[in-house]
């Protein structure tokens, strides 16, 4: 939402983004007229506004006729006899999902956790200025002291001593309380232990968008951020040799998702 300041004394006419930002404008203008503020909302309000209110040839449609109106497979109409724009909609929807990702890239390139922590860390919030100065909350991640070593141990048993993970799940579950589980009052399954391993979080590195549609996505195609934005658990080469090889069995699609990108 804009607001739009015009004088019209001296014609001067900014447009600040802010409210606040246009009341101190306007406190410092030196001009004997007082201006007038017209405030804009975004563009894709009044899209929605256009679009829920513009009327085939600009004339009305009767309501009780257009509850039952459907014009063809594409064009619809609602209670008040508006035509839907089905092709303004779908702009609005893509414009809307373009800015989401992007914002979405932006903060796992930058070392932020989106969404709940791995088992092994906790997130802490932090606040931060963006370069137009604005203090926003974000959130890294940060060792849980009892679970991440849990983590650490469970990637030396897989790398150092080659278990597999339903002998590492069932090693868990014979000591609760030194291995708590991931889920509060639950046990330990190879499924678990299967996630974690394969994990690129606990070496130090965001990645987001490793599945597309519930499906798991190409590696390059996952978004990762630099190494070492947060504490690694695991050490790369240690990561690496903890991987499933080929004569193991295939996970589900979640566990695919968190395959971790082959070494370099």
């Amino acid at each position: 939402m804009t607001t739009r300041l015009y004088c019209r004394e001296c014609g001067w006419h900014p447009e600040l983004r802010r409210k606040r930002a246009a009341l101190r404008a306007a406190a410092r203008h030196q001009c004997p007229g007082t201006p007038v503020a017209e405030i804009r909302p975004p563009w894709w309000s009044r899209l929605w506004t256009n679009l829920w209110t513009s009327q085939p040839g600009g004339s009305a449609v009767d309501t009780e006729v257009a509850a039952d109106d459907q014009t063809g497979d594409d064009e619809l109409v609602d209670a008040r006899g508006n035509r839907i724009q089905w092709a303004a909609l779908a702009a609005h929807h893509a414009e809307t999902t373009r800015r989401a990702r992007a914002a979405m890239v932006e903060l796992v390139r930058a070392g932020y956790q989106i969404g709940p922590p791995p088992y092994g860390y906790r997130a802490l919030r932090i606040r931060v200025t963006d370069p137009s100065g604005h203090s926003k909350l974000r959130a890294v991640l940060v060792p849980d002291w009892q679970t991440a070593a849990v983590v650490k141990q469970i990637f030396i048993w897989r790398a150092d001593h080659g278990m597999t993970f339903a002998v590492i799940a069932a090693r868990l579950n014979s000591d609760p309380h030194q291995y708590p589980a991931p889920v509060p009052n639950g046990r330990w399954t190879a499924k678990a232990v299967r996630r974690i391993v394969t994990n690129v979080k606990y070496t130090g590195r965001q990645v987001w968008a490793r599945t597309i549609a519930g499906r798991p996505a190409p590696v390059e195609q996952w978004v990762t951020s630099a190494p070492k934005v947060h504490e690694p658990l695991v050490d790369e080469r240690t990561f690496h040799r903890a991987q499933p090889g080929p004569d193991e069995d295939s996970p589900g699609a979640t566990d695919a998702a968190d395959s971790p990108p082959s070494a370099a």
